[in-house]
């Protein structure tokens, strides 16, 4: 254990807010992208469509895994302050 860490938790909280504002409009752009116009019938159309639905569903993936590595570091900013408060309780138990 190295004494002269810190972590600074108001910091990591502030980084998973602004990690949750950005899944959120990743999140939106996927659910809100248009989807092509199945006419004209070309040769590529068929295509097309597969490669907006594919586009669509890595949006939303990212958008949810960004989401969920901001829940994991507002969960290490929880940790670290549990591990803190019980490291002070035991310091004033040892007085």
């Amino acid at each position: 254990m190295n004494p002269d860490f810190q972590a600074g938790t108001d910091e990591l909280r502030q980084t998973a807010s602004s990690l949750s504002g950005t899944a959120a409009r990743v999140t939106g752009a996927a659910a809100s992208a248009p989807f092509p116009a199945p006419s004209p019938r070309w040769a590529t159309t068929a295509a097309a469509q597969l490669a907006a639905t594919a586009a669509r569903d890595l949006l939303a993936q990212l958008g949810a895994d960004t989401e969920e590595t901001a829940r994991q570091i507002r969960a290490a900013a929880e940790a670290y302050e549990e591990a803190d408060a019980r490291a002070a309780a035991r310091l004033r138990l040892g007085r």
